[in-house]
C-alpha cells in the first residue's frame, strides 16, 4: 500500500480511478484500521507505489471517536464519522465525483458497468441511470466477464477503458442507509485485462421482458438517449461528434430489454462474440 505521513498523522492510501490518482487522506483516531480496510476493499484499485508524481485529486475522511472532531471534519469537507463503515460508504462517490471531475473534458465517460472478454479485452458498456441496474449487472455478470467498473466507463481518444474496478456497494439485508462497500475477489468477480477496448454499447431497459431482447437504436437516437447519461460532455471537443463516433466504433447502441440480471450473461457474451 502506498502511503505517507502528512504532518497532522493521517495516513495516505493512493488509489487509481479512470487514470486519475486519488490520494484519500485518512485521519482520526481509528485511521490505522480504516486505511487497511480501504486497501482491502480499493484492492484493484490501489497503487503499491504512487512515487513521487503528485495526485490528480485528493479527498479527506476521518474516522473518530469524539463527535466534535468528526463535526469539524465534516465542516471541513471531508467524509467524517464516528463508525468505519459509514466512512466507507461515503468515500465510493466521493473518489468517483474527484476522478471524473478531473478528467472532464479529457475522456468521454458514460454512467455504465463494463464487462470485458477476459482474454481480448474487449468490453461491452451497460449504460444506465443511477440506481437502475448497473451495479446488480456487473455483480452478474462478473463472474464470468472481466469486471471494469460499476460506475463509470471513460473511454479514452483511441477507443480503450481507463479502468475503475471500485468495490460494489450493496445494499445491506438489515436495511438502512448505509450501503456495505464489498471487495471484488470477495464476491468472486473476475479482473479485467491489462488493456480493455470499447466493442459494445447497450442501455439497459428493465421492462419485464420474459426473453431478454436487443432492439437496435439509430445514431441519431443514440445521441439523444446516450447524451444524459455522460458526464461532462460538454467540456468535450465538438462533443457529439465524438460521441456518434463512439457509438459507431461500438457498433451502433442498442436497447436491452430484460427482466432480471439472470437473463444478461447470454446477451453480453453475445455481443462480444
Amino acid at each position: 500500500m502506498s502511503t505517507s505521513a502528512p504532518p497532522d498523522g493521517c495516513v495516505t492510501v493512493h488509489l487509481k480511478a479512470m487514470d486519475a490518482v486519488v490520494a484519500v487522506e485518512v485521519a482520526g483516531s481509528g485511521r490505522a484500521a480504516l486505511a487497511r480496510e480501504i486497501a482491502r476493499v480499493w484492492s484493484r484499485c490501489l497503487l503499491d507505489d504512487a512515487g513521487a508524481t503528485p495526485p490528480d485529486a485528493t479527498v479527506r475522511v476521518v474516522v473518530d471517536d469524539d463527535p466534535r472532531l468528526v463535526a469539524q471534519a465534516r465542516a471541513d469537507g471531508a467524509v467524517a464519522s464516528g463508525v468505519l463503515a459509514e466512512v466507507m460508504h461515503g468515500l465510493s462517490p466521493v473518489v468517483t465525483l474527484a476522478a471524473i471531475e478531473h478528467q472532464a473534458g479529457r475522456l468521454m465517460m458514460l454512467h455504465a458497468c463494463g464487462l470485458a472478454d477476459p482474454a481480448s479485452g474487449r468490453t461491452v458498456a451497460l449504460v444506465a441511470a443511477s440506481g437502475t441496474g448497473k451495479t446488480t449487472a456487473a455483480r452478474r455478470v462478473g463472474t464470468a466477464l472481466g469486471y471494469v467498473s460499476d460506475e463509470t466507463i471513460a473511454v479514452r481518444a483511441d477507443g480503450t477503458v481507463a479502468p475503475y474496478p471500485k468495490p460494489l456497494s450493496v445494499v445491506d439485508a438489515a436495511g438502512g442507509w448505509v450501503k456495505q462497500q464489498v471487495s471484488l475477489d470477495e464476491l468472486g468477480l473476475v479482473a479485467a485485462p491489462a488493456e480493455c477496448r470499447l466493442a459494445g454499447l447497450a442501455m439497459l431497459v428493465r421492462d419485464g421482458a420474459e426473453e431478454a431482447w436487443l432492439e437496435p437504436v439509430s445514431t441519431v437516437e443514440s445521441l439523444a438517449a446516450l447524451a444524459p447519461q455522460t458526464s461532462y460532455l460538454s467540456r468535450l471537443p465538438r462533443p457529439l461528434h465524438l460521441l456518434a463516433g463512439l457509438v459507431e466504433g461500438a457498433g451502433g447502441l442498442r436497447l436491452l430489454h430484460y427482466r432480471d440480471s439472470e437473463q444478461l450473461p447470454p446477451l453480453v457474451a453475445g455481443m462480444l462474440a
